[in-house]
């Protein structure tokens, strides 16, 4: 019975109703399907507005707010790349108005993402390590399926994980997380390698809901991650509720580019967005392009829980071209029932029964998830573990070596279109495939 619902009920990915984009022609803003945040909006600039004539234009919108005090006028503004626009409150007569500027090209309803309800199981003790031959690669015995999975070739060669020492920076757009958790020390007792962001959904800081935490730990914990040397960084944008917003996701994007260049980490940082949605929006797909191609972030998304495909325009992020989108298997390589599929996936990683850190209980609490959601960490710590091998690489080198070095061949339904290939670490132990 538990069984059945782990693998029914528990799909847990952000999940967020259909998307469409704003057309540049008629600037009527486009509409989720459902979820829209009444009077919210995200205006974006045409290419080349310099930043004089936005700030004329921001300041126009924040004056007519102020006179008539119902609405904030803009409330963030955002920079990233090509991608420049603003998140606001206004009415219906605003958008009128905004359809006669020439500096805008595109508007689009902000709206809300939401998460499905999660599962926690008993609290699990953190297992030892121990080194081999060559120092810098570490075995780590009683390893999880999935993490077994990226460190060898067949599935069931073993239960443990073997890795070199690595670790760059990871920034966990998510629910945030629970920062005393032993899982984000450095396994010595010293201060902990997850840092606080920022949050932009509550005045909360920590994490209330527990996908955040779990999906941290997949990246980076010293027990479950695939990187576990590698810095953390909460963005949290999902509250309590398992609720958060377009926008919010949009301002970490930000945030992360701001951080990235403060540390000239360009080609050392990765996002992990274990968040998405059907549809299209433009505004996501074109900050991420921003944080690729301005930043050198690499950026992975979940590919979605609804057995359906992944092309441009299917799913906001995992469609844009610019994300390593990720999809799910189960423990026999099969593509899990619930995970999307298609020409937009770049590669499948484990997804089912992923045991990583819990927020609740003590901080050696651990829980059991299963989706794409939990895929897509694999992948993001997987590309912060070859930064640090590898140096600085771009986002496109990133994505090149995780299809070179990938197990290929041994997904079961696949999908049309899907790529047959299974994310794997190198393991310098067993690895003979040529890249």
């Amino acid at each position: 019975m538990l069984s059945s619902f782990l693998s029914k009920a528990s799909v847990l990915l952000l999940c967020v109703a259909g998307l469409s984009t704003a057309s540049n022609q008629n600037l009527t803003p486009s509409r989720f399907t459902s979820s829209p945040i009444k009077n919210h909006y995200i205006v974006q600039y045409r290419d080349g507005v310099d930043y004089d004539a936005r700030y004329s234009h921001e300041t126009q919108v924040r004056a007519a707010a102020g006179k008539f005090g119902k609405y904030r006028g803009v409330i963030k503004s955002f920079n990233i790349g090509h991608f420049s626009g603003y998140h606001g409150e206004f009415d219906a007569a605003h958008v009128k108005r905004l359809n006669h500027s020439g500096l805008i090209k595109s508007i689009e309803n902000d709206a809300t993402i939401h998460i499905s309800s999660v599962i926690p199981l008993m609290p699990h003790q953190v297992r030892g390590i121990n080194s081999l031959a060559n120092n810098n690669i570490v075995r780590a015995g009683g390893a999880t399926w999935g993490q077994a999975r990226l460190s060898h070739r067949l599935p069931g060669s073993g239960a443990d994980y073997i890795y070199e020492h690595g670790g760059s920076t990871v920034y966990v757009v998510d629910s945030g997380i629970k920062l005393s958790h032993h899982e984000f020390g450095d396994g010595t007792g010293a201060s902990g390698r997850v840092t606080w962001g920022a949050n932009f959904i509550n005045n909360v800081t920590g994490d209330q809901h527990g996908h955040g935490t779990h999906v941290a730990g997949t990246v980076g914990g010293l027990t479950y991650g695939i990187s576990p040397k590698s810095r953390l960084v909460a963005l949290k944008v999902i509250d309590g509720n398992g609720y958060g917003t377009w926008s919010g996701v949009a301002a970490a994007i930000q945030w992360a580019c701001d951080d990235t260049a403060a540390r000239n980490a360009s080609g050392l940082s990765v996002i992990n967005m274990s968040i998405g949605g059907p549809g299209k929006s433009q505004f996501i797909y074109d900050a991420i392009s921003g944080a690729v191609a301005k930043s050198g972030i690499t950026v992975v998304a979940a590919a979605g829980n609804w057995d359906g495909v992944v092309n441009d325009g299917s799913v906001t992020p995992a469609g844009c071209g610019d994300v390593i989108a990720v999809g799910a298997i189960d423990g026999n390589d099969t593509r899990s029932s619930y995970s999307n599929w298609g020409p937009g996936v770049t590669v499948f990683a484990p997804g089912d029964g992923i045991r990583s850190a819990w927020f609740e209980g003590d901080d050696y609490a651990s829980g059991e998830m299963s989706g794409t959601s939990m895929a897509s960490p694999h992948v993001a710590g997987l590309a912060a573990y070859f930064m640090e091998l590898y140096g600085k690489l771009t986002p496109a080198d990133v994505k090149q070596r995780i299809l070179a070095v990938g197990t290929r061949d041994k997904v079961k339904d696949a999908g049309d279109g899907s790529p047959n290939l299974i994310a794997y670490n190198g393991n310098p132990v067993e690895f003979t495939q040529t890249v």
